[in-house]
């Protein structure tokens, strides 16, 4: 049961800078109206009073020289009992994965890179950091600050070439999952192997402030991974920082997806549900958004200020038909996939950064009451001017309704062979 709040938020929007080692978001205020769960009621009630004791990783041994191997150190200052663990400014040499547990804040100074060692052979299981609890679950853990490395360059930091290997890493740099009560705070994540941060089977969570960098583009570098039994969360202002970041989805909410794939190894297929994802910026993305639902609902999703220049998608429905490892094939399901619901995007403006015939909205899912508003194509910017705005196909019994420009108000599409494709502008797009 769900109590739902009504309430007004000032949202910034603009660009993203980069300047003295920190993210600053400016530019004028847009007034947003927002109605979804109680996403932050349910992150406040797993926070527990605490005796506020902190413990600086430097007073357990860390030296942050960017040789040393500090994790031993890191580890025994998170496993103190600590409510509060400080990493000052340095290079942080991490050689195995670095675990926080319940009723802890990792404090960061801006200046604190902590990296995965590139000469340590990895494994299943292993990241640069993850909670402790995937069993019991944790509650109440709060990142804030630093620059969270996953040091793509080094001679064993990559991607293991078979996909399927039950004891394969998985490359992912931040790993969380089961956790009631979460937040991420004011963080550089630098250099991602594969994704730069996963999380399955969390709820009540706060991501904000989060830049995404990397010197080297590589295959499946989303940004924020989303699998399944994702609820009430709250996720904003949320940048690309270098060219071409990210390298695969910016925001991905994959509530299906294959799991047997190292990147997914040890998420779930499941609900998402209930988050607010505001104020999202990108040069030059791979793709924007994905929304991956085949047979798990994705549900009660609310994104606004959304600019971003997409060599691929800025929204991806495709039900990962298009993928390396498909989850279904058609012939078997007659009437489609997918369960999209009461999903709402306001203010989009996005364009193509390089030649291509791909759509910028690919429309591949069954969705009931999903809707753009206050699209916008940016021509000026677009380098595949020719390619079209939206493509629609495999929908079962659905209603597109667009609204401005020259476009077709109304389309039915009443079998999944039926297909739609627009290029002339719009502003508003609804399925039904």
């Amino acid at each position: 049961m769900f109590l739902i709040s009504l309430f007004y938020t000032f949202s910034k929007i603009q660009e993203t800078i980069w300047k003295s080692g920190k993210l600053e978001w400016r530019g004028q205020y847009f007034l947003f109206l927002f109605v979804f769960p109680r996403q932050f009621s349910e992150y406040r009630a797993h926070r527990r009073p605490s005796s506020m004791t902190t413990a600086n990783v430097r007073s357990f041994g860390a030296r942050g020289d960017g040789s040393a191997a500090d994790d031993a150190a890191i580890q025994k200052a998170l496993d103190s009992g600590a409510a509060r663990v400080e990493i000052p400014a340095g290079a942080y040499r991490i050689t195995r994965t670095l675990c926080v547990r319940s009723n802890t804040t990792i404090a960061a100074e801006p200046g604190a890179r902590v990296f995965v060692c590139g000469e340590t052979p990895h494994r299943r299981g292993d990241f640069l950091l993850t909670n402790a609890g995937h069993a019991e679950g944790d509650a109440n853990i709060t990142i804030r600050g630093g620059v969270w490395d996953g040091h793509n360059a080094g001679r064993l930091n990559v991607k293991p070439p078979d996909l399927f290997d039950p004891g394969a890493w998985s490359g992912a740099t931040l790993n969380f999952y089961n956790i009631r009560g979460l937040a991420l705070e004011d963080m550089i994540l630098d250099n991602a192997v594969t994704f730069n941060a996963r999380f399955g089977r969390i709820a009540g969570f706060l991501i904000r402030n989060i830049g995404f960098r990397s010197a080297e583009l590589r295959p499946n570098q989303d940004g924020l991974h989303f699998a399944g039994f994702v609820r009430n969360g709250v996720v904003e202002n949320v940048a690309a920082l270098t060219s071409g970041q990210t390298n695969d989805d910016l925001i991905a909410l994959n509530a299906d997806d294959s799991v047997v794939r190292l990147e997914n190894r040890d998420l779930d297929r499941g609900p998402i549900e209930n988050l607010a994802i505001r104020n999202v910026r990108a040069e030059n993305c791979y793709s924007a958004f994905r929304v991956l639902s085949v047979d798990a609902p994705i549900r009660g999703i609310r994104i606004s200020g959304v600019t971003a220049g997409c060599r691929h998608y800025a929204i991806n429905m495709d039900a990962a038909r298009h993928c390396a490892t498909p989850l279904f094939a058609d012939a078997e399901r007659p009437a489609g996939v997918g369960a999209v619901e009461d999903f709402a995007v306001d203010g989009m403006t996005v364009w193509h950064t390089e030649p291509s015939d791909l759509p910028l909205l690919r429309c591949e899912t069954n969705a009931k009451t999903f809707a753009v508003r206050y699209f916008r194509r940016d021509l000026d910017k677009d380098r595949a001017p020719g390619a079209p705005t939206l493509t629609a196909h495999c929908l079962s019994n659905a209603v597109l309704r667009l609204k401005g420009g020259g476009a077709p108000a109304e389309t039915r599409l009443k079998s999944p062979a039926d297909t739609f494709s627009c290029s002339s502008p719009f502003t508003d797009l609804a399925i039904n």
